[in-house]
C-alpha cells in the first residue's frame, strides 16, 4: 500500500490520461478499421505502448469483465477477456502529445521498448511459465515516469542532473512530493490492478516467493541489457550475463541458449525502435481519425444497448416480479432507483452507527430535453451511457452511483464530509467540460450538469434515504435557478 496525501491524489487524478506513441496509435487505427483483424494483432501492438496497455488491463480487471475470475497482467489474456469491442473501447481513448519522439520522453520510450523486447528471450530460457506477463511487466516497470510527466511537463528537467535511479527517486520526491514508484502503486490501487504488476526491485529470495524473486531478477536483467544496447556498450553485456548466471545458478547449457536467444532479439531491436519512434506521424490527423472511429464504435454499442433494452422490456412484460427485483438500470448499468433507496438506507444506518458523515449528490443534466428533441433519443441515450461511465470513474468502490430517472443521477459518498463531496462534484463538472459525451456530425458534443449536495453529519437528527435525496434534489434546483452548470 502507498499513502499519498489527499492533495497529491487530487493532483494525480487528472494526470492519469497517459500519452501514447503516435506510431502505435497509427497502427491501432489501421487495425480498428479491419473487421477481420485477429485479437493477437492487438495484443502484439499493445505490448509496445505502456499507456494503452494500462487502459486495457484496467478495463479487463474491472468488476464487470472480471466477474470473479483471476486478475490478468498480460496483454494477450486481457484482449481475450474483453473481445474486440471491449478492446477498442479501452484503446480509442488514447492521448497524444507533441514532440513525443524527441527529447527525454523519447529516451523513456526507447528504454522501455528495449527492455520489453528483450525480456521474452530471458523468459524463454529461465522462466517459460509466464513470458507474456513478464513482457507486460517490463513494459510497465517505469510507467510512473509517464504519470509524473503528465502531471508536470517539466518533469524531465527536474531530474536532469540525476545519474542513478536512486537520485531520480530522491529528486522526484523533492520536487513533487512523491516518486515514480509511489505513483505506480497509487495507480494500481486506483484502477484495481494486480499489485504484482509494478514490482520494480528484486524481493528476497526463498520460500513460496521464489517465482516472484526470479521474475524480478529477469526484469532487472532486461532493463540492464536495454541500457547497454542503447548505449552501444556491447562489451558490458557478457559481464552482466555472467553475474545473472551466478545469481540464479543457471546451468551452462541454459546460459548458452540464453545468449543465443538474446542475440536474435538484439539484432531486431534497432528496426523496432526506428519504426516505433518515427517522427513522421501527423498528430492532428490521428486525433481526428481516432474520434471518427470512436464515434462509429459508440454508435455500434448504442445499437446493442437499444437491442438489450428492448429485450429487457419484453422480459418485463413476461415476468413483472423479476423486473421489480432487478437492481440495475438497463441503459446505463448503474444502480436503479429502487436499488439506490435500499443501498442508501444501509449506508445511512452505517453512518448513524459509526458517527461518520455521508454525502449525497443529485445531478441533473442541463438542457437535456432540447438535446433529445434536436438530435433524437438515440443520441440522448449515448450521452446518458457516457455520463454514467464518468460517474463510475469519479467514485470509490464503496460509494454508489445510480440513475434516478431520465437525465437525473444520484451519487452517495460514504464517510465523506462536505469538502470531499464538493471536490467530487467539481471533478465531475471539470470532466464534463473537458470530455465530449457524444459526437454529432464528427464534432464533439459536451453537456453540463447542475449538482445539489446534501449530507448527514454526526450530531444531526437521524434521517431516512428519501429525505436526504429530497434535500439534495432541492439544492440541485437552486443550482438550476442560479444559472445551471453550478453546484449548490
Amino acid at each position: 500500500m502507498t499513502c499519498l496525501s489527499p492533495d497529491i491524489e487530487a493532483r494525480l487524478e487528472p494526470a492519469t490520461r497517459l500519452p501514447s506513441l503516435p506510431a502505435v496509435v497509427s497502427e491501432l487505427l489501421v487495425l480498428a478499421s479491419n473487421h477481420d483483424a485477429p485479437l493477437t494483432d492487438f495484443a502484439t501492438l499493445l505490448s509496445r505502448d505502456p499507456a494503452l496497455c494500462l487502459q486495457l488491463l484496467r478495463l479487463a480487471n474491472s468488476p464487470y469483465y472480471r466477474r470473479g475470475s483471476d486478475p490478468v497482467i498480460c496483454c494477450e489474456h486481457a484482449v481475450t477477456r474483453l473481445g474486440i469491442d471491449g478492446t477498442l473501447t479501452a484503446l480509442l481513448g488514447f492521448t497524444l502529445v507533441r514532440d513525443a519522439t524527441r527529447g527525454p520522453l523519447a529516451d523513456y520510450w526507447r528504454r522501455t521498448l528495449a527492455a520489453a523486447h528483450l525480456i521474452p528471450a530471458i523468459a524463454k530460457v529461465v522462466n517459460p511459465r509466464q513470458p507474456g506477463e513478464l513482457s507486460t511487466r517490463a513494459l510497465l516497470r517505469e510507467v510512473g515516469v509517464l504519470l509524473l510527466y503528465s502531471l508536470n511537463p517539466n518533469y524531465f528537467e527536474l531530474i536532469a542532473k540525476a545519474t542513478t535511479r536512486e537520485q531520480r527517486l530522491a529528486l522526484e520526491h523533492q520536487h513533487l512530493g512523491f516518486n515514480r514508484d509511489q505513483a505506480s502503486t497509487w495507480l494500481a490501487q486506483r484502477w484495481q490492478l494486480p499489485p504484482t504488476l509494478f514490482v520494480s526491485h528484486p524481493i528476497e529470495q526463498g520460500g513460496q516467493q521464489h517465482g516472484e524473486w526470479l521474475d524480478s531478477i529477469c526484469l532487472e536483467l532486461a532493463d540492464e541489457l536495454a541500457g547497454y544496447c542503447l548505449d552501444q556498450d556491447s562489451d558490458a553485456i557478457p559481464a552482466a550475463l555472467y553475474r545473472f548466471q551466478r545469481r540464479i545458478n543457471l546451468e551452462d547449457d541454459a546460459q548458452a541458449r540464453l545468449v543465443d536467444e538474446l542475440a536474435k532479439r538484439v539484432e531486431t531491436l534497432p528496426n523496432l525502435l526506428a519504426s516505433m519512434l518515427s517522427p513522421d506521424n501527423d498528430i492532428e490527423r490521428l486525433l481526428v481519425a481516432g474520434k471518427q472511429r470512436l464515434h462509429g464504435l459508440t454508435m455500434s454499442l448504442a445499437e446493442r444497448l437499444h437491442h438489450r433494452e428492448d429485450q429487457l422490456i419484453s422480459l418485463k412484460r413476461d415476468n413483472e416480479a423479476l423486473d421489480e427485483r432487478a437492481s440495475t438500470d438497463a441503459l446505463t448499468g448503474l444502480a436503479n432507483r429502487a436499488a439506490l433507496e435500499q443501498r442508501l438506507e444501509e449506508m445511512l444506518e452505517d453512518a448513524h452507527a459509526r458517527d461518520k458523515p455521508l454525502s449525497v449528490l443529485f445531478l441533473d443534466l442541463d438542457h437535456f430535453k432540447p438535446l433529445n428533441d434536436r438530435y433524437g433519443h438515440r443520441l440522448g441515450d449515448i450521452v446518458l451511457v457516457n455520463v454514467a461511465a464518468t460517474l463510475r470513474d469519479a467514485i470509490r468502490d464503496s460509494d454508489l452511483a445510480a440513475r434516478y430517472g431520465g437525465e437525473e443521477f444520484v451519487i452517495a459518498l460514504g464517510n465523506t464530509p462536505e469538502p470531499g463531496a464538493l471536490r467530487v462534484a467539481q471533478r465531475l463538472q471539470q470532466w464534463l467540460a473537458e470530455q465530449p459525451m457524444a459526437q454529432v456530425d464528427q464534432r464533439p458534443l459536451y453537456v453540463s450538469a447542475s449538482i445539489g449536495i446534501a449530507q448527514w453529519q454526526p450530531g444531526m437528527d437521524r434521517i431516512d434515504a428519501a429525505s436526504l435525496v429530497e434535500k439534495a434534489d432541492l439544492q440541485m434546483y437552486q443550482a438550476k435557478q442560479a444559472g445551471r452548470a453550478r453546484i449548490s
